[in-house]
Formats: structure tokens, C-alpha cells, sequence
């Protein structure tokens, strides 16, 4: 009667351990995941933020429908949002002052930067 209730306890003991490893290796192994995930999409911000520059730079006097156009035949099936003095396609918005691109960047709820 004993044994079994020592072997019991044992089975149980080592079962808890074991489990509470695993779930230690996998909060360990979530939060290296999540810290290289941040740190590619920090490098993906600014690399668009690096492209928007020389986009801009480049063609400046192009104006919002030019840009349009241009989105919708790069890929016609994709969704893109025109708003006043913006147009955000995918990932990327684009920003107009005076149907003029002033900006490219990321998109937000802010108007003209």
C-alpha cells in the first residue's frame, strides 16, 4: 500500500517537472520570437521610409491620379484606399499636398505630415 503511494507521488512529481520545463522552454522561445519579429519590421519601416525618400525625391511633380494609375497597373486585383490628401495601397501610404506627392511612409489616421 505504501509502494504504490510513493510511486504515485514520484510519477506525478516527474510529470509536473517536465511539464513545467517544456512550458518554460516554449515562454523562452515566444519571446525570441517576438523580439525578432519587431526587430524585421523595424528594419521593414525603414526601408520603406529609405524608398519613400527616393521616390519622392525622384517625382516629385507626380500628381495623386498619376500615382493611382500607376498602383493599379502594378497590380490590378489590389485594394487601395483614396482619400483626400492620401492614398494607401497595401502597406505603404502615400501623401499629397496640393495633388502634389509631399511623402511616403506608413499608413495612419493623421492627415498631410
Amino acid at each position: 500500500m505504501v509502494k504504490s503511494w510513493k510511486a504515485g507521488f514520484w510519477c506525478c512529481f516527474i510529470g509536473l517537472l517536465v511539464s513545467n520545463v517544456y512550458w518554460c522552454l516554449v515562454v523562452i522561445d515566444q519571446a525570441a520570437t517576438n523580439k525578432y519579429t519587431e526587430m524585421e519590421l523595424y528594419s521593414q519601416k525603414q526601408a520603406v521610409s529609405e524608398l519613400g525618400n527616393l521616390i519622392v525625391t525622384g517625382i516629385e511633380s507626380t500628381s495623386k491620379k498619376d500615382v493611382v494609375f500607376l498602383l493599379r497597373q502594378a497590380n490590378p486585383d489590389a485594394f487601395i484606399v483614396d482619400d483626400e490628401e492620401q492614398v494607401i495601397y497595401q502597406n505603404i501610404s502615400f501623401y499629397f499636398k496640393n495633388d502634389r506627392l509631399v511623402s511616403i511612409g506608413e499608413p495612419t489616421s493623421e492627415k498631410v505630415p
